[in-house]
């Protein structure tokens, strides 16, 4: 019987089985993606989503409980505002406030709950979702212990003419499969990319990536060919035909993953339209 009611709880977590009446909570988490295995449960590794999966299952007394993430990331890859939304049981009743407060209590430290929410129904974390602002930052500077954990080293990189010339090829909307890994597995590799916003921190400077989705390792590899262009190592001629190519053997290798941040997920087309980022992604203010 044990066996049998493992096998239940397994089946209801993977098919994320839904019972009409469930309170639908919103949450929005900041996480350092370091060691991690990225967003995604996987198997012997750990991840962001299994942490927090596992703190709520023992707060609502063992019941199975599955998050749904506006989209996954990467190993080492960090947020600032990943949106996730999961029905809660019925019972015990506990105000969102009260679990968010549970949460930053027991979670790792590397894991923050910034807020949290009943919604609609029919509100989905991903689905709902209208954009994202990734941002990637590159130190031109002095390499430190602190700022190699958070950002790519790239004494040689400038933001030059060559560098805003190759953003602004890259905006607008296209067919980005030079610039994912994983091509065969997606039906449409055409995503919209708004605006790639460029600013200097000091010897920082952040790259900021606003669109309506992106593929997996697809902001990474843009950033590969970016800093190629700040390097002065590509042209717009040369970035247009590997856009054009199709082909993800074209493109050149992709940026690591420590220096990527979800910065927010957007549930209106005019707060996506409106942001800028005013710091680096690692000096945030949480208040």
């Amino acid at each position: 019987m044990i066996l049998a009611h493992a096998v239940v709880v397994k089946n209801l977590r993977s098919a994320a089985v839904r019972i009409p009446d469930m309170p639908r909570l919103f949450f929005k988490v900041s996480y350092d993606g370091t060691d991690y295995a990225g967003w995604q449960v996987q198997p012997d590794r750990m991840t962001v989503q299994e942490k927090i999966e596992t703190f709520l299952e023992q707060l609502f007394v063992n019941q199975p409980i599955r998050l749904h993430a506006s989209g996954r990331t990467d190993a080492g890859v960090h947020a600032l505002g990943q949106g996730v939304t999961c029905d809660l049981p019925e019972a015990p009743s506990i105000p969102p406030l009260n679990i968010m407060k549970a949460m930053n209590h027991s979670l790792p430290p590397s894991i923050r709950i910034l807020d949290a929410k009943l919604v609609e129904p029919d509100f989905h974390a991903r689905f709902s979702a209208v954009g994202k602002v990734y941002t990637y930052v590159i130190n031109s500077g002095v390499e430190y212990p602190f700022t190699a954990r958070y950002s790519w080293h790239l004494t040689d990189f400038e933001d030059n003419d060559s560098l805003r010339e190759v953003a602004s090829v890259l905006e607008g909307t296209h067919d980005f499969a030079a610039f994912t890994t994983s091509v065969k597995k997606i039906d449409d590799s055409v995503r919209t990319i708004y605006k790639i916003d460029i600013r200097r921190f000091g010897d920082f400077i952040a790259l900021s990536f606003i669109g309506s989705g992106f593929l997996y390792k697809m902001v990474r590899n843009l950033t590969g060919i970016l800093a190629l262009a700040g390097q002065g190592k590509i042209t717009k001629e040369e970035v247009i035909s590997v856009l054009l190519s199709k082909n993800r053997a074209s493109a050149p290798k992709g940026a690591p993953p420590q220096a990527l941040f979800l910065n927010e997920v957007f549930y209106n087309n005019a707060v996506m339209m409106n942001y800028e980022l005013t710091s680096l992604p690692f000096v945030y203010n949480l208040l």
